[in-house]
């Protein structure tokens, strides 16, 4: 074969993955199919050439990653597991020729169950001994065509099977149909000029003045502000098109029309009001505006409360609000690592931040698939673990994982920040009043780092310099790397805490990550990430046994503990407090570090692991109540990477729950932790004797409530490969957190279970309905996406009367009697047409360029029990 025959293969070969049945199997397995066809003229033999693609489980779990291939006989072609979720198909001895126009099955079992398009990876590729490896067409691009429909119930569930005490588990969650989605969003309308609802979050206190408003767009009007506020003055005054004017001009002159920008405390007869440093007062009047707050981050949000309440015409009401955070602490956090977002996708976000007033932005810079920060003196960091590519020696860069294909420095696989990129972000964010919180994933979740540096030491060796030098940052044996798997599928992917090269690498990239900061955003905490960390790897070390001997640890099961105070240490030694994931500092899913073992003035935890049945939601109290400051990350309510609905063609991922909408996080009570248990991993909705079970087996009192500091989205990033998707996956659902996480809803205190559900479900409608009438609209002339949910669909009158409704209302619905040629909007109730037999119908942005996905309607009183896309 030489490069011009694979070209035209990986143009024409045919490549269709298919999900067949999660349920044979119980949890443990799903069976699917592979076809190659060969669409080419030439036929394709036996040769040196493989296909390799990303897969979201491990391939044949009997046999890999135990042994280093499974042979499927019947076709004579092998699959390898190559690290991660990167894995090979190549022929074996017997292979017969693949003629042109003919197609192999690869019937394959692969671990747990798989019930979403986005579980496959896009980009598989071809390669040829000696030959540049080529993307294979069929499967390129995000329309995931290459995927077969998951159009059965052992498709789309993902398990059923018994547990050792008889008792049964099934899942129950089906797509939903158009009518389920329609019932689901019935009460959604809320009152869309609801008084607390002109400004999202929700304020503490608001009170119209008169039924009268003030446009501040006629002739006059300017914003006047002291020194000290200025930068937020401009900021407003940019925002609303005025002229910018000292204030002590102001006071000079006296003049009316004026937008009065000042430092001041706040009067509230609410002492937590009244101390809050981040509270403000506005009170809009016909002749004069004035925002006040004791700190420039309380004017920054009284502006944004400003912009909040203007109409479409232009004008502002007259009122008065008093308002202050419910929380200190109202993150997001984004994965750049697994794949890369850019500077700019950053600061779009930063600005949906900063109009909701969150306040901490979590930077997951590194993990296994990427480092995504310049280091100076550690160039390989970037240069090799901030690029992937067709490299199976990882020498010049790490493994194309994710989908990201065989071509190196191809965004979203590589790419990284610059040291200036990093600096240009910190000044964006300190604009918005939101600090950057950087988090370096370690002991685990390591693999490009340990690549990188075994790089480095390579090189400086090859260079002819000392073997101490050469090494003065190696993280793992270079000869030996960690054969024990991570969750992910990584072997070599987790630092090796006996090793004191480590410790030296960790004190280098804390320093370096302090230099950035420094002029900008001084730095004053330092993620260590700390999650998900094979320790069985470290048996295999002998730096690690060395500890032992020298009597540092007791034993291996000891070594993290080791490890995460020893990095606390260096942290501390450069005046930082540290942070980490829950399972950083719980072990053996009970016991917890003693938090007077670290110096830092502050530890700050991150409490993410709470599928209900495990019994480890219980964390966040205890953390709390052991000195620990505590951001409630709540992976059942706050993961962005989880699909809005439970449906195959929905992007994300389901391990802590089958879907995540934004009513979900709306809903979210975070000062009664297991009041938030709603369903079981099966979809199952709890009992009421259930939920006091689980309250009482797991709960402890919460002593200390001051610790728990804050709320924080998550996005994790292996499935989003796009600024579209990344914006989506998190918007609207970071408007329902920053709700919650400034606001303490009036429902969340009621103690009739029936009582709460009705109250909140109204509060749900008058959001929701100011979600799709404005807030959405207002982000789309900033240029920026959210996720378009498909419309519910209910038919009446025999059939023959046909009903939409949006989760969102407000958001224009389209619907078309020819499956799309021509499309209509909706506006109310249609009568359908005799002959008619279908209808199609999407949400639509308000530009009308993005839709949502397809919904299609039988309109034989039947709904498709699976919509298409």
């Amino acid at each position: 074969m030489d490069q011009s025959m694979l070209n035209t293969f990986a143009d024409t070969l045919g490549i269709r993955y298919s999900v067949l049945d999660n349920l044979s199997d119980g949890r443990s397995a799903y069976r699917g199919t592979i076809h190659i066809t060969n669409n080419s003229s030439s036929d394709l033999s036996h040769g040196k050439w493989g296909i390799y693609f990303c897969h979201l489980r491990m391939m044949e779990p009997d046999v890999l990653p135990v042994s280093d291939s499974y042979v499927y006989e019947d076709v004579k072609i092998q699959v390898k597991h190559i690290n991660g979720c990167l894995f090979m198909l190549e022929p074996v001895k017997g292979f017969a020729t693949l003629k042109t126009g003919q197609t192999i099955e690869i019937q394959f079992k692969a671990q747990y169950y798989s019930v979403a398009k986005t579980d496959v990876f896009p980009n598989w590729y071809l390669t040829y001994e000696g030959l540049e490896p080529r993307l294979i067409k069929s499967t390129t691009g995000e329309s995931l065509d290459f995927i077969s429909s998951f159009d059965t119930p052992s498709k789309w569930k993902r398990f059923d099977y018994e547990l050792s005490n008889g008792q049964k588990r099934s899942d129950l969650y089906d797509p939903w149909s158009a009518e389920v989605r329609f019932q689901n969003n019935e009460t959604n309308t809320g009152d869309k000029k609801a008084d607390v609802n002109l400004i999202v979050p929700t304020p503490y206190k608001i009170d119209f003045k008169s039924i009268d408003s003030v446009n501040l767009q006629e002739p006059g009007w300017a914003v006047w502000s002291h020194d000290q506020v200025r930068p937020e003055a401009r900021h407003l005054s940019e925002a609303l098109g005025l002229d910018l004017v000292d204030v002590s001009e102001a006071e000079a002159t006296g003049r009316d029309r004026t937008i009065l920008v000042i430092l001041g405390s706040v009067a509230s007869d609410d002492p937590k009001c009244a101390d809050n440093q981040e509270a403000y007062s506005l009170d809009i009047g016909s002749l004069c505006v004035k925002l006040q707050a004791p700190t420039s981050a309380g004017i920054f949000y009284a502006g944004q409360s400003l912009l909040s309440l203007r109409y479409s015409d232009g004008s502002h009401p007259l009122v008065s609000v008093l308002d202050y955070p419910r929380f200190q602490y109202r993150g997001m956090h984004v994965d750049v690592s697994r794949n890369f977002h850019t500077k700019d996708e950053v600061v779009a976000l930063l600005d949906v931040m900063g109009r909701y007033k969150l306040n901490r932005l979590h930077l997951h810079l590194t993990d296994d698939e990427g480092w995504r920060l310049q280091i100076p003196g550690l160039e390989e960091l970037t240069k090799v673990g901030g690029c992937r590519g067709h490299d199976l020696k990882e020498e010049m860069c790490l493994l194309p994982v994710l989908g990201s294909g065989p071509a190196p420095d191809l965004y979203p696989g590589s790419g990284f920040y610059t040291v200036q990129d990093y600096r240009e972000i910190l000044k964006e964010a300190v604009q918005r009043h939101i600090e950057v919180i950087p988090e370096i994933d370690m002991p685990g979740h390591s693999h490009a780092a340990i690549v990188a540096m075994a790089t480095r030491c390579r090189r400086l060796m090859r260079e002819g310099r000392p073997e101490e030098e050469a090494c003065h940052y190696l993280l793992s044996d270079i000869e030996n790397p960690f054969k024990v798997q991570s969750v992910q599928m990584f072997s070599d992917n987790v630092l090796d805490p006996g090793r004191e090269s480590t410790y030296t690498f960790v004190d280098k990239i804390v320093k370096e990550l302090k230099a950035m900061h420094e002029g900008v955003s001084p730095l004053r905490m330092f993620h260590l990430g700390g999650d998900e960390v094979p320790y069985e790897a470290w048996l295999e070390s002998p730096a690690c046994q060395a500890r032992i001997t020298a009597g540092e640890v007791s034993s291996v099961t000891e070594l993290m503990g080791y490890f995460v105070k020893r990095v606390a240490q260096i942290v501390g030694s450069h005046g930082l407090d540290v942070a980490a994931w829950q399972d950083g500092i719980v072990m053996k899913k009970t016991q917890l570090f003693d938090r007077s073992d670290f110096d830092n003035d502050r530890v700050v935890v991150y409490a993410w692991k709470n599928v209900w049945e495990t019994g480890m939601a219980s964390d966040t109290v205890k953390l709390a109540n052991a000195g620990y400051q505590v951001v409630m990350s709540q992976a059942t309510h706050l993961y962005f990477d989880h699909p809005y609905e439970p449906d195959p063609d929905e992007r994300g991922l389901y391990w802590s729950g089958r879907y995540l909408d934004t009513h979900k996080v709306f809903s979210f009570m975070p000062d009664m932790l297991y009041a938030n248990a709603d369903r079981k991993m099966t979809g199952e909705p709890f009992t009421e004797a259930e939920l006091n079970k689980l309250s009482l087996e797991n709960e402890c009192t919460l002593t200390r409530p001051e610790n728990i500091i804050g709320l924080q989205g998550q996005l994790w990033s292996e499935l989003v490969r796009t600024p579209g998707q990344l914006q989506e996956m998190i918007i609207p659902r970071i408007i329902a957190l920053a709700e919650r996480a400034w606001h303490k809803a009036f429902w969340e205190d009621v103690a009739d279970r029936s009582k709460l559900e009705v109250l909140r479900q109204k509060d749900w409608a008058d959001f929701a309905s100011i979600l799709g009438s404005k807030e959405l609209r207002r982000l789309e002339t900033m240029n920026i996406s959210y996720y378009l949910p498909p419309p519910g669909v209910r038919l009446s009158g025999g059939g023959r009367v046909m009903t939409v409704n949006c989760a969102y209302p407000g958001l224009p619905v389209y619907y078309s009697w020819d499956r799309g040629s021509t499309w209509l909007p909706y506006s109310q109730p249609v009568d359908v047409a005799p002959g008619v037999t279908d209808v199609t119908l999407v949400t639509r942005s308000f530009s009308g360029e993005r839709s949502s996905r397809q919904v299609t309607v039988n309109l034989d009183f039947e709904l498709d029990s699976h919509p298409s896309s």
